[in-house]
């Protein structure tokens, strides 16, 4: 903790000293409010965008800073507006859209929107059937601003009806959005759509296997779309997470990982235990028993008596 304060207090006194270098540059005020917003600053770092807008009024980055303000601040519609307004601007580059979809759907595990949607949630939700974040959703189905909310105060109160499905179906193929939310939403939707447990293009936009998925099947249909995706850290932090749960996939999804590893050179104590698991499965073959070997040669095969007995009844030891 003492060493992330320090290191925002190093890159406040960075952006301090571009400031007063560069006193007509947005980005220095933009710089220095995102350091605001990460210490917990929130009100500051708004002064900081608004600096930084009055010098460029179209200096977009800022105007990200000024979305995530009005959301971490509890001014949903505050943010579902400012949205509307410059979405020109967040629609020209994809990334724009992933940040905002991103930040947007960090606030479904945070207290803070738990808080404020009590207060809420009747003005936005449950006025005479029709809350006006449903009626901004009519309206512009196109913001993910307004999208996101609502899925997450659907979520939050259960709902299931078409109109919530309608929702959750734009969500949870969102790019960006958090493992957690993307997570619900999937579970929700699969029990009127079993499909999309099955579908690798939702599968590939996790980042990881988000909590309360480990040890089910879904656990290792991501695993197995990490691997086609070719994306070495998320196929190792996969596997690790499975590892640490003593949770593994089937056998295809097993080889597949221990081919993906030979492949890229990405030599650990892990394969000895893919391993394990495949030969006591019957899974024996001379692909696996070069591995042992070359895992032996490294130094990083150890309790393989048993596995040792089943390639040597093969005739591969």
């Amino acid at each position: 903790m003492a060493d992330q304060k320090m290191r925002l207090d190093i890159r406040l006194i960075k952006f301090q000293d571009y400031i007063r270098k560069k006193p007509n540059s947005p980005f220095g005020y933009y710089g220095m409010g995102v350091q605001y917003m990460l210490a917990g600053k929130p009100a500051l770092a708004e002064k900081m965008f608004d600096r930084a807008l009055k010098i460029d009024a179209d200096y977009v980055p800022a105007k990200l800073g000024k979305l995530e303000f009005l959301l971490s601040d509890g001014k949903f519609l505050a943010a579902c507006r400012y949205y509307r307004k410059y979405s020109g601007c967040f629609s020209t580059k994809k990334i724009y859209l992933k940040r905002i979809q991103q930040f947007t759907s960090r606030l479904y595990r945070t207290r803070s929107f738990y808080r404020h949607s009590r207060r809420l949630g009747a003005l936005f939700l449950f006025t005479s059937g029709y809350g006006l974040l449903q009626k901004m959703f009519d309206n512009e189905p196109d913001n993910p601003v307004v999208n996101l909310l609502l899925a997450m105060f659907y979520l939050k109160n259960h709902s299931a009806d078409e109109r919530a499905r309608v929702v959750y179906n734009l969500c949870v193929r969102m790019e960006g959005i958090a493992d957690k939310l993307r997570w619900d939403l999937v579970q929700i939707l699969s029990k009127e759509q079993p499909a999309i447990l099955q579908d690798p293009a939702v599968a590939a936009l996790f980042t990881a296997i988000p909590e309360g998925a480990v040890g089910s099947r879904y656990a290792g249909f991501l695993l197995s779309t990490f691997i086609n995706q070719q994306d070495q850290n998320k196929v190792q932090k996969a596997f690790s997470d499975l590892q640490k749960s003593h949770s593994y996939p089937d056998n295809k999804t097993l080889w597949k990982y221990l081919y993906f590893c030979r492949k890229n050179n990405l030599w650990n104590p892990s394969l000895t235990v893919c391993c394990q698991k495949l030969a006591g499965s019957g899974w024996i073959d001379g692909f696996l028993a070069g591995t042992v070997k070359e895992l032996k040669n490294r130094g990083m095969a150890e309790n393989t008596r048993e596995l040792d007995k089943i390639l040597g009844l093969y005739g591969y030891l």
